[in-house]
């Protein structure tokens, strides 16, 4: 009896410590771009990218400029699923949509109608 109860134990303390060491994040979240070095980083990481996904980039950066943050939501998200990047692609398309998504719900604050369909659309299909 006594043998079980110590492989119970055992069995927990194995199961908290691979638990505990598991949980360890070693890499740290994407941090967001700024609005102003959006456009550079995502020439710079697709510049020799996908002929599709350099196309995104560029309705990304036009949509942005124009500051219909909706049309540029949707492309980024886009851009993001688009197959066979590089780890420093996805790095800044994942940074792009965190940059994208903050620019989106700004303008929904200042009550933009078409940002707040859009992040109502999102989350009903998300």
């Amino acid at each position: 009896m006594k043998l079980t109860i110590h492989r119970v134990a055992a069995l927990a303390c194995l199961f908290a410590l691979t638990l505990a060491l598991g949980c360890g994040r070693s890499n740290p979240p994407p941090t967001p771009l700024t609005e102003q070095e959006l456009p550079g980083a995502l020439e710079k990481a697709f510049a020799t990218g996908k002929p599709e996904a350099k196309e995104l980039v560029s309705q990304v950066l036009a949509s942005v400029q124009a500051k219909d943050y909706s049309k540029a939501f949707w492309a980024i998200q886009t851009l993001a699923g688009v197959q066979g990047m590089t780890k420093e692609q996805v790095n800044v398309a994942a940074r792009a949509t965190i940059t994208i998504s903050g620019l989106l719900q700004t303008a929904q604050a200042q009550g933009d109608a078409k940002a707040a369909a859009t992040i109502q659309q999102y989350r009903e299909t998300k």
